[in-house]
């Protein structure tokens, strides 16, 4: 008689535990609120698994397996609830939460540096242990925390240094803007919660401990240093040591393109490298009980000075783990089920912080690893033998790997990067087979120059040629337009039709499971269709986002049909501009790739200040600017950049109407042509846009005399529902003549906290709010949303 066939599940039970813990994880994270409940779901299952226990087994079977069993998978489940919750209830030292209350103020601080890097503007920054604190009035505080210190110019010191200074406190914000850099949780991940600017070095203090772990990192550096020059040692110092912090953004940008940023990052690969000699000598291990314990001791130990020598990462310490899982599998003759072991890994991670889940770097190596473990053995299984046994079968198995992990985390990286590799296959195959020989040979040789540096240098020259060739080819790589591609994900069930479609090939070879998970995957394609059929059927809505760049403003606007418009690019300043930061990772996020249309009021600095990037990195159709030249590098850079890439400009007049999109009309009502003065904010592009019976006011930096001719010119016709306030908010703005003739119901005014202007003034504020209106800050609301259905104008919550 055939028998169903039945999965063996007993077979992987650390695959069932970590997915039940998973679970349990995100529901404390979704339903955040106390551990009573989860913990009295335990009591009760508890008390119910004993009771079926003591129960007549014969009597009631069925009912004692299954209670049991729903008693085992809750169990779990509440567990990883209550773990969470636990997690999530953090006590911060007296000090910390005294800070947090203090913004902007002045402090003593002494501490040692843990770190030391370089922000994105070129500014150096540390990661101190405060452990004394002395705030005005004298008051002490010796609680040790962890601190980001910000330095306004380079200092002479370095990782492990006892450094004294005073300081500003600065406060750590969260995103402002939607896709934006999540900064805030980015220390919070590090156990870092506050943030000091150093405004000047009291006393410093070389570190002179040889068992600091910033002291060996620091000689590690330097060693790297010595054997490689100025343009490959930031290369191989993120590829030995996982120190990145000397990689400019163009060759990290660069190695993502080319699919090889995974080998900047110190992980499964190289632990994987650093171990495989080890697992070639495990036999001389095998000869009796203490030989093995001291083979396992050798190797933790080696993996451990390796996790210090890179920082104690967490995607160091997730391989780590992973290899002693294996390793002691193999050395004591436990389950060498990679797979199993792999989930084990993922547990412990999970318990010691449950957190982690939700760590792109936890997330990316797992799904990497079991990608492999999964689909490998198929594609392999179809492989035919003929090919497995040629000469070429290695480098073939690279390109296969590579495709496997591409595709295995094509979701993931989309999600978060918003672009896919297309030549990294090709690139893995060139250069992946070389590591196994280029990582040891290079920390060999740092071992060596240690001692002899010339030795080590000589020795090191394969490594040296290695790294050179590879950049050469990552930078040439990187500016092919094939060789990667944008993306975006119209729908989170993306992410469990790519799990079940990787499931539906790892269980090729078992009909029984092939065709269940294929049943479920054809069923999730047909609730994804289902989705964008109703999407498809909804009223289209024209959208105003608001962005927070600071002092300095940039609104997107999207039509019902699809056209994407951007009423100015923000604010510029040396090492930072708001297309880069701001505008631009929110429109890969939506996966914008072009903007039709760009209106840009003014050309001062915090109007114009993102568009150089936006013309470089975006495809635009047309910008349209008020026509007022103006003295001033980046406004003449900017159009002669646009002419480079063949983006017109054009200098709208009153009375134009900008053809972008037929549903919505896009109305100039300023400047009016001629010359008034020699100030470019009394020359603003002034734009009325109408959808339906919702009208929008964009006014640039208008103040006084503009708003006057605007009064004289159109009267009751600037009535609108929206108005993007003039000039930030500034005293000679938003006078109450144009108030009473605009009557805004929602007014957004766009500026910096604590600008130096100080605006918004106290005048313009009284005379807006004397409308009536909605009134929102940039500086107080963080970026917003708005949306129209053509008849009413509602805020939404983009958070």
């Amino acid at each position: 008689m055939n028998r169903e066939y039945q999965f063996p599940f007993s077979k992987y039970p650390a695959v069932r535990i970590v997915l039940l813990l998973i679970l349990g994880t995100l529901l404390g994270w979704a339903f955040s609120g106390g551990i009573y409940l989860p913990l009295g779901v335990n009591i009760v299952l508890l008390g119910a698994m004993i009771g079926a226990r003591s129960s007549d087994r014969a009597s009631f079977s069925w009912v004692y397996t299954w209670v049991i069993r729903a008693g085992y998978i809750l169990l779990i489940i509440a567990f990883g609830w209550i773990r969470m919750e636990m997690q999530q209830v953090k006590e911060y030292p007296a000090t910390v939460n005294l800070m947090g209350v203090s913004p902007w103020e002045e402090i003593e601080a002494e501490g040692v540096i843990s770190f030391l890097a370089t922000n994105t503007e070129g500014k150096p920054r540390a990661d101190l242990h405060i452990e004394k604190t002395r705030f005005s009035g004298n008051v002490q505080s010796e609680e040790a925390y962890k601190a980001r210190v910000l330095f306004g110019e380079s200092i002479p010191v370095s990782n492990g240094d006892r450094i004294f200074f005073k300081g500003t406190v600065i406060p750590v914000s969260e995103p402002r803007n939607p896709g934006q850099f999540d900064y805030y949780q980015y220390l919070a991940d590090r156990d870092i919660y506050v943030q000091i600017r150093l405004d000047s070095l009291i006393d410093y203090s070389t570190n002179q401990f040889l068992m600091s772990w910033s002291w060996w990192q620091n000689q590690a550096l330097m060693l790297v240093e010595q054997n490689f020059n100025e343009t490959t040692a930031p290369i191989a110092k993120a590829l030995l040591l996982g120190y990145k912090q000397d990689l400019e953004g163009a060759t990290r940008q660069a190695f993502a393109r080319a699919g090889l940023s995974h080998i900047m990052a110190v992980s499964g690969l190289h632990v994987g490298f650093i171990v495989a000699p080890f697992w070639m000598i495990i036999p001389l291990f095998w000869r009796s009980k203490r030989t093995t314990i001291i083979g396992f001791v050798l190797l933790v130990s080696l993996l451990y000075f390796y996790v210090g020598l890179t920082g104690f990462t967490s995607s160091v310490i997730r391989a780590s783990v992973t290899a002693v899982f294996l390793t002691a599998g193999k050395l004591f003759n436990k389950s060498s089920n990679s797979i199993n072991l792999t989930a084990s890994a993922a547990i412990l991670m999970l318990l010691i912080n449950p957190e982690d889940l939700f760590d792109i770097g936890f997330q990316l190596s797992f799904s990497a690893v079991f990608s492999i473990l999964l689909v490998l053995p198929t594609i392999q299984y179809w492989l035919p033998g003929w090919v497995q046994y040629r000469w070429y079968a290695t480098p073939l198995m690279v390109v296969i790997i590579s495709v496997v992990v591409q595709l295995g985390l094509y979701p993931l990286q989309v999600y978060y990067f918003g672009e896919a590799s297309l030549i990294s296959p090709l690139a893995n195959a060139l250069f992946i087979p070389f590591l196994g020989i280029i990582i040891p040979l290079s920390l060999i040789c740092l071992v060596i120059s240690a001692v002899v540096p010339e030795v080590g240098f000589w020795l090191n020259i394969p490594s040296f040629l290695f790294v050179e060739t590879m950049y050469g080819f990552v930078m040439t790589a990187a500016s092919w337009d094939w060789a990667w591609v944008k993306a975006s994900l119209n729908s989170n069930l993306v992410f469990p039709i790519w799990v079940a479609g990787l499931l539906g090939i790892a269980s090729w070879r078992v009909p029984e499971i092939r065709w269940k998970i294929s049943a479920i995957f054809v069923g999730l394609l047909c609730v994804l269709s289902i989705q964008n059929v109703i999407q498809q059927t909804q009223k289209p809505e024209f959208s105003v986002l608001v962005f927070d760049v600071g002092q300095g403003d940039a609104s997107l606007l999207q039509t019902p049909n699809g056209k994407t418009v951007l009423i100015d690019a923000g604010v510029w300043r040396p090492g930072y501009n708001s297309g880069e930061s701001i505008i631009l990772p929110y429109l890969e996020k939506l996966g914008i790739q072009q903007l039709d249309a760009v209106i840009l009021s003014h050309p001062h600095a915090d109007h114009i200040g993102g568009i150089l990037t936006l013309i470089e990195q975006m495809e635009i159709g047309m910008i349209y600017n008020s026509g007022y030249e103006y003295d001033s590098n980046l406004y003449r850079n900017y159009l002669l950049k646009a002419e480079e890439n063949q983006v017109p400009v054009y200098g709208v007049r009153a009375g134009d109407v900008l053809d972008i999109d037929p549903s919505v009309l896009f109305l100039v009502l300023g400047p009016e042509g001629g010359r008034f003065n020699s100030d470019p904010n009394q020359h603003s592009v002034v734009l009325n846009v109408i959808y339906g019976e919702s009208e929008f006011l964009f006014t640039g930096d208008v103040a006084d005399s503009q708003e006057e001719r605007l009064i004289e010119n159109y009267g009751k016709l600037l009535d609108t529902d929206f108005l993007k306030v003039g000039h930030h908010g500034s005293r000679t703005s938003s006078s109450t003549e144009i108030l009473n003739e605009i009557t805004p119901e929602i007014s957004v005014v766009s500026l910096g906290v604590q600008n130096r202007y100080n605006h918004p003034h106290p005048e313009a504020i009284y005379r807006i709010q004397q409308t009536g209106t909605e009134l929102y800050f940039t500086s107080r609301d963080k970026a917003l949303l708005f949306k129209s259905d053509g008849k009413k104008i509602r805020k939404e919550d983009w958070e």
